[in-house]
């Protein structure tokens, strides 16, 4: 099977990715979701037994500490990163707990995440973590999730279950994606990840996390001043594209317009469109097919990701 066919797979079929390492910070308590409601950008106070959530969480400048999917399980709440993510949000939320009744472990060694995709994926996972949870004692949790681009759940749970998972999904005809599909087809689809696309120094509106990670009608958090402001009054002043790239323009590459410093690249890949890559251009070439000049050859801007409200 092509890549195309892998890809075309998870956007319409059925497609399953490795058991992945992730950062997992487990919640206990009966204040979790109230506690993550006011820290993170997502209305939480009310997420379902079995719900999820797409959330940031900022600092006082508006910058962007973390970020990850909350997923509410019947005794506690599961908080799926990026590894990396958990030395850096895990010291900042406990700094926040003070006397509320929550309690906040990591988790990652014990747990793993694995995608499934596509309407037919997510519809076999279900059924299979549904039965493997009846069937056996254990912790496996199917969380609906936008960051991957294409219709998908998490399954969350012990790597060597989610093993047990893959290998049942595989043999009902779901597409074999490995780490590099996943990275391709996130960039694909303009989603930014955090330690390549994302880091302190970005707001999430410059990452174009508007969509799937911010509640405007909420209360307040840290950091919401800021992102009223910088929406609000349209002061956003570069932001996340997709870009074609020449071989050999990867992250770090800078992206020029004459003498003009215009941006860089953050993520590249070779996916099923060729080379494309994911970075931050400043608002003045905000414009799709705009031409920029990068050390490796011409680089052209196939979308732009990021989004103002209307």
């Amino acid at each position: 099977m092509t890549l195309s066919e892998r890809l075309a797979a998870a956007r319409g079929a059925a497609a399953t990715g490795p058991v992945e390492s992730r950062g997992i910070l487990r919640l206990s308590g009966k204040g979790g979701r109230d506690f993550l409601h006011r820290m993170s950008t997502q209305h939480l106070s009310a997420l379902p037994e079995g719900g999820s959530a797409y959330a940031a969480f900022l600092d006082g400048r508006g910058h962007i500490v973390g970020e990850g999917l909350v997923v509410a399980r019947p005794d506690d709440l599961l908080l799926v990163t990026e590894p990396e993510e958990v030395a850096i949000l895990l010291p900042h939320l406990r700094k926040y707990l003070l006397n509320a009744p929550v309690k906040i472990d990591d988790a990652s060694s014990s747990l793993g995440a694995m995608a499934v995709l596509g309407p037919k994926g997510i519809e076999l996972a279900r059924e299979v973590v549904a039965g493997a949870v009846a069937g056996a004692a254990g912790d496996l949790t199917a969380a609906a999730t936008p960051r991957r681009g294409v219709p998908a759940v998490e399954v969350i749970g012990p790597p060597d279950r989610l093993a047990a998972v893959r290998a049942t999904l595989l043999a009902a005809g779901s597409a074999d994606l490995d780490a590099a599909d996943l990275e391709a087809l996130r960039i694909e689809e303009g989603v930014a990840r955090f330690g390549a696309d994302m880091d302190g120094e970005r707001l999430p509106m410059e990452a174009a996390l508007t969509r799937d990670a911010i509640h405007f009608q909420k209360g307040c958090y840290l950091g919401q001043e800021v992102v009223l402001r910088a929406t609000v009054r349209g002061q956003i002043q570069k932001g996340l594209v997709q870009l074609e790239l020449p071989a050999g323009a990867g992250p770090g590459t800078l992206l020029t317009v004459g003498d003009k410093e215009a941006g860089w690249v953050t993520s590249a890949a070779e996916t099923s469109q060729g080379r494309l890559g994911l970075g931050y251009l400043r608002r003045a070439w905000w414009r799709e097919g705009e031409r920029l000049t990068t050390p490796a050859g011409e680089a052209i801007v196939r979308r732009v990701v990021v989004r103002e409200p209307e």
